[in-house]
């Protein structure tokens, strides 16, 4: 795919919110490099997705991975690694990062990886017109929407992770992985039986399970309850939608229980983060 010549320049934003220089940091953009051999040690999360160029990646251990148009890196807080840049092609990668409490809590939660040091994606227009789009959120930001723009660099992570997943398909029992997750993420409003989705797979309820657990890091039933209050945070900013409507359109009995559950998983009520986000 080609990069049009006007993105091979550096363009960056960052942003501190609630005047916390660490966990309050919010930052992307496109950096051009040169030829490097440079060893990181990141005290927050950074990564990147490489658009041009051919490099590198060495762990600590001295683990080797090449880096080409399309691999994501994920520079992991705490972790040290060395990125070389080199070739002739001119480099250009696109990165986001954000303070190492979010990263570790997304990663608990199962809904990014935090194991693999490369994701693999496929580049695309689509894919490149999210980094634009999402440059763009940052530099238009007033002072009340800089909030939202953790949000932002929330789903643009969230992508690339899907996409790695879609790609490392090798298996049926991969696939019907997958196809759970497709069903965990979008029927809100809907019991899904997993004993029933485990025999459309040819599969025991127990192996679907522990199967799962195995591969996303967390039980369906915990994957659901993630996936819907995620799917609430982003209605939330409808103002059109009552509580109440989202309770109902996320299948929950009514707006006390969906409050509930919302409290729980995010620490603060529907209502305080419809007011602070």
């Amino acid at each position: 795919m080609k990069i049009p010549s006007r993105l091979f320049v550096t363009d960056t934003r960052y942003y501190h919110m609630n005047h916390e220089s660490i966990e309050g940091m919010v930052s992307c953009g496109f950096l051009t490099k040169k030829k490097e051999k440079r060893l990181h040690h990141f005290i927050y999360y950074g990564g990147f997705l490489v658009l041009s160029g051919r490099g590198r990646y060495i762990s600590q251990d001295g683990q080797e991975w090449e880096l080409a148009p399309g691999d994501f890196v994920q520079r992991r807080p705490g972790v040290k690694h060395t990125t070389i840049v080199e070739g002739n092609e001119p480099w250009l990668e696109f990165y986001v990062c954000m303070g190492p409490l979010m990263y570790r809590t997304l990663g608990k939660m199962g809904m990014i990886n935090t194991t693999d040091p490369i994701l693999k994606t496929k580049l695309s227009p689509m894919m490149l017109h999210q980094c634009i789009q999402l440059l763009t959120r940052f530099k238009q930001a007033t002072e009340k929407e800089v909030k939202h723009l953790l949000i932002n660099i929330q789903s643009f992570l969230f992508h690339v992770n899907s996409l790695h997943q879609k790609l490392n398909i090798t298996s049926h029992e991969d696939r019907c992985v997958e196809l759970l997750c497709e069903s965990l993420s979008h029927c809100f409003d809907k019991k899904i039986d997993l004993k029933k989705e485990a025999k459309n797979y040819n599969m025991s309820y127990e192996k679907l399970r522990k199967l799962f657990k195995e591969k996303i890091g967390v039980s369906p039933h915990q994957y659901f309850i993630t996936k819907r209050i995620n799917e609430a945070q982003s209605m939330l900013h409808d103002p059109s939608l009552s509580i109440a409507e989202i309770a109902i359109k996320l299948g929950f009995y009514d707006a006390y229980a969906f409050s509930n559950q919302f409290k729980k998983i995010v620490g603060i009520s529907p209502k305080q983060f419809r007011d602070e986000f």
